[in-house]
């Protein structure tokens, strides 16, 4: 278990700590239990600069537009392996990038616990 961050080069996840952050993380998600209790919690995080230095503030749109896209999929893994999945938008932004050790330019964006049906 722990905290990994994916890396697109090489396809790969690399481990940024062994703590168990769920508990952390349930409470910047405003107390929702299902975060804590989930097999594993996939969150979507975006440096939407990437877009708008590109595409203006349109970059903002595309950027939320492929968050939902990439959620939406992981969603649809979960069914199709007899999963379940929720997706969590109410969350303390500052509180998620701090258990996270995001940097300053990147956003969380979606909370997605995964876990068995009860």
């Amino acid at each position: 278990g722990g905290l990994f961050h994916y890396m697109p080069q090489g396809h790969k996840l690399e481990k940024i700590s062994s703590e168990d952050i769920r508990k952390s993380l349930s409470q910047a998600a405003l107390g929702q239990p299902w975060v804590a209790e989930a097999a594993i919690d996939i969150i979507i995080c975006a440096v939407y600069e990437r877009a708008t230095s590109k595409y203006g503030q349109r970059g903002i749109r595309y950027t939320d537009i492929e968050v939902g896209h990439a959620a939406e999929n992981i969603h649809l893994q979960a069914v199709a392996l007899g999963l379940s999945s929720v997706p969590i938008g109410a969350f303390r932004d500052e509180a998620v990038s701090k258990i996270l050790f995001l940097p300053e330019d990147e956003r969380p964006l979606y909370i997605i616990p995964v876990g068995y049906k009860k």
